[in-house]
């Protein structure tokens, strides 16, 4: 007794659905597919589960090595990274047809028929959502990928800006520490001047305690860095990702000087292209996907299906007895909710509007942002070349001419001390100003989104 589906049958229905798979699914999107590979490049600089411990990340003082840890151990740019992830893994999931039904039936009661009873139906039903249902929503969840992406790399600039920002706030507290401790030796050597001046006569006790209450209230610098070393050690490891480490952490490199050697057009036109921008613009573009999917929904889907009914043998002898039979079914499904299916499409035109307005925002805040950066990268760098290049050589020679005149007994230790204490000022601010555009450069490449070239490297120490 022949209990098989024809071959040609059988054959005609295989490829059928083959076809209409391949027409609905199609193969993976170029949009998915750079997305992944992006995905696993990133994956390469944020550290993975089970990533080396920290302590094989070196730290030598660069900012380009507390960078780069930062790009490895970052729990911001981790959790961004693992959201992107996900993102990337539902754009397979919008693309994928409803999985087939078989179903298998035995007749407790078999049906008489002509040619035998039916004893048992096997079916095998497959539905086929509206094409542009899968195309539609696979290119809602490829925009939504790609936002995550951008979202990543607006969240990496971010974290960047963060470590610059701790790390030249740590690089002028060493930088201020060092200048007081030259002038510790400056005062030093001022109270040996005074000494040998009252042992001759030429100068009052009076004046030697006015040099030594001087020192005296200077050396507290010491403790008050010890502190902020400690506030600054912190908010380096907060920026960095790191826990609390033995070792002592330094700013060995010197700021870069100068303004941008891009014009301000193009720096405004790479602040308009920022991740960020990117990001309400592409979650635009998924949300116009989705209205097309929601519109898809509207539309009937096509149902396909393939019965095999057993049949035993008859009770008399008769032409094709215990024949199975074979059907093809197909049908459509109904729908029957068009409100619903209008308030899917209206809610997600809505959130469109929502994120194109976002992203109006987020143009006039780039902006803004860029111009407050180039007001302040140029306010520091005239600072810098007022105090290096005028003010502190007018106060160093200030501060010579009065140290001479007072051994020769022209000048006061009180003059020499003001001075003293001008210079120092001068030169803090100088360092202030230089850490102040270290910071502002910082901004200023975070607004962008790209590493700025200044147009010349400036003095270094």
């Amino acid at each position: 007794m022949k209990r098989n589906i024809p071959r040609g049958m059988k054959t005609r229905w295989t490829h059928a659905v083959m076809m209409l798979t391949a027409a609905l699914v199609g193969c993976r999107g170029t949009y998915e597919a750079a997305t992944r590979d992006n995905l696993a490049t990133a994956g390469v600089i944020v550290a993975e589960d089970g990533a080396p411990p920290e302590a094989e990340l070196t730290l030598d003082g660069t900012l380009s090595s507390y960078l780069a840890f930062a790009l490895a151990r970052s729990p911001e740019l981790r959790a961004s990274f693992e959201r992107w992830r996900a993102a990337t893994m539902r754009i397979s999931r919008a693309r994928r047809i409803p999985e087939p039904v078989i179903q298998y039936s035995y007749y407790v009661r078999s049906i008489e028929t002509r040619v035998g009873p039916q004893q048992h139906k096997l079916s095998l039903m497959q539905s086929f959502p509206w094409p542009t249902a899968l195309s539609a929503g696979a290119d809602a969840a490829s925009d939504a990928a790609r936002a995550a992406e951008r979202r990543f790399d607006a969240e990496a600039l971010g974290v960047k800006q963060a470590v610059a920002d701790a790390y030249w706030r740590l690089w002028l507290l060493q930088e201020e520490h060092h200048l007081k401790n030259e002038h510790d030796i400056v005062l030093e050597t001022l109270a040996g001047t005074v000494r040998g001046r009252v042992r001759t006569g030429a100068a009052s006790l009076a004046d030697l305690n006015q040099v030594e209450l001087g020192i005296a209230r200077h050396h507290d610098h010491h403790g008050k860095h010890r502190e902020d070393q400690l506030v600054a050690t912190a908010d380096l490891l907060r920026a960095i990702g790191a826990t609390a480490r033995e070792q002592r952490l330094t700013a060995t490199d010197t700021p870069l000087e100068g303004l941008p050697s891009k014009s301000e057009e193009a720096l405004q036109s790479a602040a308009r292209q920022h991740p960020r921008i990117e990001v309400a613009e592409l979650m635009a573009s998924a949300s116009d996907s989705q209205v097309r999917a929601e519109a898809a929904e509207r539309a009937p889907n096509l149902l396909a299906g393939l019965e095999w009914l057993v049949v035993g043998e008859a009770r008399t002898l008769v032409e094709k007895s215990g024949q199975d039979a074979v059907a093809v079914t197909a049908g459509l499904s109904i729908p029957l909710w068009g409100r619903n299916y209008r308030d899917a499409m209206s809610a997600a035109r809505a959130e469109g509007a929502a994120y194109r307005a976002d992203r109006d925002a987020a143009l006039q805040t780039a902006d803004a942002q860029l111009v407050a950066a180039m007001s302040a990268v140029r306010d520091a760098q005239r600072r810098i070349d007022l105090y290096r290049n005028t003010l502190i050589p007018q106060a160093e020679t200030t501060f010579q001419s009065v140290l001479g005149s007072y051994q020769s007994g022209r000048s006061t230790v009180a003059s020499a001390l003001l001075v003293q204490k001008e210079l120092l000022e001068l030169q803090l601010e100088l360092a202030r100003s230089r850490a102040h555009h270290a910071r502002a450069w910082a901004v200023l490449e975070a607004v962008v989104g790209h590493p700025v070239a200044p147009t010349k490297q400036g003095e270094r120490r």
